[in-house]
């Protein structure tokens, strides 16, 4: 059985929520280690705001390419069947072409940064011709990001909006673009077969 997906509690804390989200999508609750849960929020909330309060500056890219590789660890040593490999700069768009949308087309989970009044993260779990189906981690209640987003309501298990992929495209940083080249990373995670995984 899966669980819905979650919101974060903080102002801080999208990009361990949206990897737990990732995890949840793809694996069935009676699967997921609860290690694995435990190791999210430790190695994620890692960056220093101003004043040096750790986790008060949400989550680094780098906290973000090295839980990837942590994550194939676990493949390695056949503790669960996982894969995923991080994508940034001009790798990182919606389109023909594009790894990601590639990757979303062979049913993998994407941890996405976007622009949300700063840096964010939201889960992406689908795209199709409506658009790029999104679960962002930010509750907003009623509000009205920009009037292209779709809000969805009846699909918690999978997206809580749809966007479309012109407007993730985007080089600025209104809400939910994901800016100049530069700023663009994704950690694309995917559901490996069980025999495939190598047994240490």
């Amino acid at each position: 059985m899966k669980s819905p997906l979650r919101y974060q509690a903080t102002q801080y804390d999208c990009g361990p929520t949206t990897i737990t989200n990732a995890i949840m999508y793809l694996f069935e609750r009676e699967e997921i280690p609860p290690d694995l849960i435990r190791h999210i929020g430790q190695c994620t909330l890692d960056s220093y705001d101003r004043e040096g309060y750790c986790g008060k500056y949400g989550t680094s890219g780098a906290a973000i390419r090295y839980f990837g590789a942590w994550l194939n660890e676990l493949r390695t040593a056949g503790l669960l069947p996982i894969r995923s490999s991080y994508l940034d700069g001009e790798e990182v768009f919606f389109g023909p072409g594009s790894a990601v949308s590639q990757a979303l087309q062979e049913g993998a989970a994407i941890v996405l940064h976007v622009f949300h009044d700063g840096g964010h993260y939201i889960l992406v779990t689908g795209e199709t011709q409506e658009g790029v189906f999104v679960f962002d981690p930010y509750y907003r209640g009623k509000d009205a990001e920009r009037d292209e987003v779709i809000r969805v309501d009846d699909q918690p298990f999978s997206h809580n909006r749809i966007i479309p992929g012109t407007l993730l495209n985007e080089p600025g940083r209104d809400y939910y673009a994901m800016g100049d080249f530069a700023s663009r990373e994704a950690l694309v995670i995917r559901r490996d077969n069980t025999d495939e995984m190598y047994m240490i």
